[in-house]
């Protein structure tokens, strides 16, 4: 049997195929650190795209709230907008209201003085001759009768507010009408619609609380539409001033009973309607 060769020594230590040198340790190391990093970086970068992805939608939900922020703006603007409008209306108004009291309190100045002593004042049949009202008829207890003035009818009714659903005036119901004068009041209140101006009708068909808030300028306004009955039913009458005297009472007796003279003077054509 022949003899076994030996192996050939050259002096090194023989190494084992598995074994790792340092380099090797130190590439896997690199390696895993880079995939370490790079995971991380895949994770910085997940965050970061969903943390754009939220900002995005706060963006978006932003931008929503700024247009529905601009709507109520503009919403407010316009309200604010009508509101001034109507500040500015009511004050004009209210300078109209203004003015118109001044001219009536100065066209009733005079007037004013004449309404000062209420006399008791029956069916005027002398206001044709010279202006002058009969005495009150006797009542039952022997005391004189006051028949009210067509301006105490107006305020009666403007108190209680019967003009402010549009009523005619010789509709309303008055307790200081005695039913047996119903005719001279339905005529005395046909004139006063002929001649009360737009303004004072408006004012005298406004609301209970309105009225109560303004009843000076209730009295004097009614006093006025009064004085303005007795100048016209003396102009009418042809007489040559026809501004009231001082025995003129407006009683709506006394008013209804000329006015009626002078409506059925209309229909025959004797008087011009000029109011």
């Amino acid at each position: 049997m022949p003899p076994t060769k030996k192996a050939k020594t050259d002096g090194t230590p023989s190494r084992a195929p598995n074994a790792l040198t340092s380099s090797t340790i130190d590439d896997l190391t690199a390696v895993t650190t880079a995939q370490l990093y790079s995971l991380s970086s895949r994770r910085h970068r997940d965050e970061s795209h969903e943390n754009v992805r939220r900002a995005q939608e706060e963006r978006d939900r932003a931008y929503v709230s700024l247009e529905q922020s601009q709507r109520w703006l503009e919403r407010a603007n316009e309200h604010l907008e009508r509101t001034e409008e109507n500040a500015r209306e009511a004050h004009r108004e209210y300078m109209d209201a203004k003015n118109l009291l001044v001219r009536v309190r100065q066209a009733s100045s005079a007037a004013m003085e004449m309404m000062g002593g209420r006399v008791a004042a029956g069916d005027d049949s002398s206001d044709e001759e010279g202006g002058m009202m009969n005495v009150g008829r006797l009542s039952s207890s022997g005391k004189s009768r006051k028949v009210p003035f067509v301006q105490d009818i107006l305020v009666e009714a403007a108190k209680a507010g019967e003009l402010h659903d549009g009523k005619k005036l010789e509709d309303i119901d008055s307790s200081q009408v005695a039913r047996k004068d119903r005719s001279q009041f339905v005529n005395s209140m046909k004139l006063v619609e002929e001649l009360w101006t737009e303004e004072e009708e408006l004012f005298l068909r406004s609301t209970t609380d309105e009225i109560n808030e303004s009843l000076e300028e209730l009295k004097v306004i009614a006093e006025t539409i009064a004085v303005r009955c007795l100048t016209k039913l003396n102009e009418w009458e042809g007489r040559p001033d026809p501004t009231p005297t001082g025995h003129q009472k407006p009683s709506y007796i006394s008013v209804g009973t000329r006015a009626r003279k002078i409506f059925v003077s209309r229909k025959r054509g004797n008087v011009e309607e000029h109011v």
